[in-house]
């Protein structure tokens, strides 16, 4: 008698569909690290421990050639203990103990690579669209491989669903759009109809602006105004909150719209530069 209950089987559906999502990820993108990490972790979600050991030496490998100290202790505590007696793990283990170590001032010195954005909030924001039937299983694929591969790139604009669905002409964005709105509660602001004054755009750094893809784009009294382009991102909203230290009323905007105010705002800001040296 199967003692699988029907949400059980969903939630390992899910996963299922997720693995195969990231496996196509990964073809494309072979030390995708957000990939790889997914990939062990629902694996192990499902009790499939040789294919958890199998990705989560692949991340470490990654991790070790990247010379990520910071990422190093994390994935040296599951490799100690899920491969200690695998012997491909042996080599890995050292090597990421190495960098695990303390610094010495001369290791500190060196160049550290740059790090890919994190793009695990846009991944979600993909997965909850899929989940809705708001977008295909296709179309998820293709955004979370797109997403992967621009987060490796100069940041210039930020790395967002809205973004790559632009880039790739979806035809239902606005429907898109109406949907999160809706769903999320946050209305859409028409962000090219405003002037964003420089006390409300020098909350925020310029560069949380163009990685995070949240904005202060008007002050109401003490209370800041800002527009993301996830919906979804509470911890943004969090982070936004502590580092302004104001109420916030947060806004859903499109990424054209938000693209053209941060161009305006990054050559305000270079104006300002040129003008005070």
């Amino acid at each position: 008698m199967d003692k699988t209950k029907p949400e059980d089987a969903g939630d390992a559906s899910n996963v299922r569909e997720a693995i195969a999502a990231f496996e196509q990820i990964l073809e494309a993108l072979p030390d995708d690290r957000l990939a790889l990490e997914t990939l062990l972790d629902a694996y192990a979600e499902i009790g499939d421990r040789p294919k958890t050991l199998q990705y989560l030496l692949r991340l470490a490998r990654v991790v070790a050639d990247e010379a990520d100290a910071e990422a190093a202790p994390k994935v040296l505590d599951r490799l100690r203990e899920l491969g200690a007696e695998h012997p491909a793990a042996v080599e890995l283990t050292e090597r990421l103990a190495r960098l695990a170590a303390p610094a010495t001032p001369a290791a500190a010195a060196e160049p550290v690579r740059r790090r890919a954005v994190d793009i695990s909030p846009e991944l979600a924001l993909a997965w909850n669209l899929a989940q809705a039937g708001e977008i295909s299983q296709e179309d998820y694929a293709a955004i979370a491989h797109d997403l992967s591969e621009n987060s490796t790139r100069t940041v210039v604009v930020p790395v967002t669903v809205q973004h790559v669905l632009y880039d790739r002409g979806f035809k239902q964005i606005d429907k898109i759009l109406q949907f999160m709105s809706t769903n999320s509660g946050l209305p859409i602001l028409p962000l090219g109809q405003f002037d964003v004054p420089r006390e409300a755009y020098t909350l925020l750094p310029l560069d949380f602006m163009t990685r995070r893809a949240a904005m202060v784009f008007e002050l109401m009294d003490s209370d800041a105004l800002v527009v993301l382009l996830n919906p979804y991102d509470t911890e943004l909203r969090d982070e936004v909150r502590r580092t302004i230290g104001r109420p916030c009323h947060f806004f859903l905007t499109t990424a054209l719209a938000y693209d053209a105010c941060l161009d305006r705002i990054r050559k305000a800001i270079e104006a300002e530069a040129e003008s005070a040296g």
